[in-house]
């Protein structure tokens, strides 16, 4: 497996004006990877202020995610489909797994390059600690990056059904493989050790890197892997640590909140930034969210940039959330097209006069041949962009974890059986979450009652639906629209460029 060694410092930008803005730019991009060399740099540690530098490194590396990743992980729920040409995607949300699909191996190999560059910024940071003479402040960016890696094994974990754990950069190897459980139980007990050293503040509210990882982010972590393993008193604990903090809160406005205006917003536990500086041209650091577009859209903004169309919400969300009476939540959620609505009047009958294929802002989403429905969290209105911009999503975040999905985690775990030393119960949790999408209360709420609303609330985000359905084994609903799954479709296969340089792949999870 050919990791990418070196990294290049990343240093602080502040973009004066900004209320949410990314925090620090990179004066050297990680445009040319550098692979199978040793970190050697003529680097005085003695200039402790400096210590931040590899930390930053470290945060780059990870905002610096390849366009295929998050559709990758999300594209076998039901409440997604592969779209566009991409055959291996397509093949995937159809439960087919050919261990030469390049997204697997990019997904694999992008994670771990990230996972080493972590190893390479603690190292440098221990050498600035003697120069900045505060260990503490050491201790919490040491903290950082073992937050950052924690996520990088769960995505990988819950994915593949086991990593390899490394613990030492040149033991890849000869590191045997781990289960997922394994690697659940590794995350809980790193977020447990590195929680003392983090800062107890909302992301938003750090001062030297704005929307860096807290204590939070590690309880949010510790409660994902929690649950993964079933231990739903862990995840009762966890979230009620976020919970009763007082930090976080629900956004009133569900649609923005996937906009301009949600960048660092008091909901967000972990978002990648990103951001074009205010300025037309020039400098810019984004992700590729064209993929999540509509090709065929007249925007407001002439020559705003047109999706490819690779990832659509699924015919079957949509008429679930339609039985739900769901307005906003939907609306945020998809795109509708000419097409789509009369492929959703076909399917469902009478629609809301509601539905449109125009968003709030005016833009016009056309007939496509890739796709009748848009992923619309992922598209941000032309109106957004900074005039000069043109690129789909330019300054806009990517939201991973957020409060919402929290407070539904710990409500099922309550309906599973797990205490609370806070006095939120379950129904009030769901309801929260409810409220804020215009749905009236539940009373006694369910297991299933929870699992629905997390559909609801959280659908096309992550993966977040297929690994419910998996983990619960309530499968049957993954088979649908000509699909057939059975838990043996669970987990992807070790891509084969990998299997063919560690051999403890080829040996599979034990």
């Amino acid at each position: 497996m050919k990791i990418n060694k070196i990294y290049k410092y990343c240093t602080p930008v502040i973009v004066i004006g900004l209320a949410m803005t990314l925090l620090f730019g990179c004066t050297d991009k990680l445009d040319e990877p550098f692979e199978d060399e040793a970190f050697t740099s003529d680097v005085d540690y003695s200039e402790g202020e400096n210590m931040i530098l590899p930390l930053l490194g470290a945060y780059q590396a990870l905002y610096t995610r390849g366009w295929e990743e998050p559709i990758t992980l999300g594209v076998r729920g039901d409440d997604v489909n592969a779209a566009g040409d991409q055959v291996p995607m397509q093949e995937q949300d159809n439960y087919t797994y050919l261990p030469s699909h390049w997204n697997l191996n990019a997904l694999w190999q992008g994670h771990y390059n990230d996972i080493i560059t972590t190893f390479t910024a603690m190292e440098e940071i221990e050498k600035y600690r003697p120069g900045a003479g505060d260990d503490a402040l050491a201790d919490q960016y040491l903290a950082e990056c073992r937050v950052i890696r924690a996520y990088l094994y769960l995505n990988l974990a819950r994915s593949f059904g086991g990593v390899i754990v490394v613990d030492q950069l040149d033991n890849i190897q000869s590191t045997p493989l781990s289960n997922k459980e394994t690697v659940m139980q590794y995350i809980v007990d790193e977020m447990s050790a590195v929680i003392p050293d983090l800062p107890g503040v909302h992301p938003n509210k750090r001062t030297d890197i704005k929307g860096g990882m807290t204590q939070y982010t590690a309880y949010a972590l510790q409660a994902l892997a929690y649950q993964e393993m079933e231990d739903y008193q862990g995840v009762a604990e966890a979230t009620s640590a976020i919970i009763s903090s007082g930090e976080y809160e629900l956004y009133d406005d569900y649609y923005h909140l996937f906009k301009k205006a949600g960048k660092l917003n008091n909901e967000n536990i972990l978002e990648f930034q990103y951001s074009d500086f205010n300025q037309g041209e020039g400098d810019r650091f984004g992700f590729l969210f064209a993929p999540y577009g509509i090709g065929g859209w007249t925007p407001v903004v002439t020559g705003a940039g047109a999706g490819w169309g690779f990832y659509e919400p699924s015919l079957k969300y949509i008429t679930f959330m339609l039985d739900r009476d769901e307005t906003v939540r939907l609306e945020t959620s998809v795109a509708f097209t000419p097409d789509g609505i009369s492929e959703l009047q076909n399917e469902y009958g009478a629609i809301p006069e509601w539905i449109s294929n125009t968003n709030r802002e005016g833009d016009i989403f056309n007939n496509n041949a890739r796709l009748n429905f848009g992923s619309a969290k992922f598209i941000q209105p032309s109106t957004e962009l900074i005039p000069g911009r043109t690129a789909p999503g330019s300054n806009k975040n990517l939201i991973v974890i957020r409060y919402s999905e929290m407070l539904l985690m710990y409500a099922e775990a309550l309906t599973r059986g797990a205490s609370s030393g806070i006095s939120l119960s379950a129904t009030d949790a769901v309801n929260l979450v409810r409220s804020r999408a215009g749905l009236s209360d539940l009373s006694n709420v369910t297991t299933e009652n929870v699992l629905d609303e997390k559909l609801a609330e959280l659908a096309t985000e992550w993966g977040i639906r297929f690994y419910d359905m998996v983990r619960t084994e309530n499968t049957s609903g993954l088979s649908y629209g000509g699909r057939t799954f059975t838990m043996d479709d669970a987990y992807l296969p070790f891509p084969a460029d990998q299997v063919s340089e560690l051999p403890q792949l080829e040996e599979g999870i034990q």
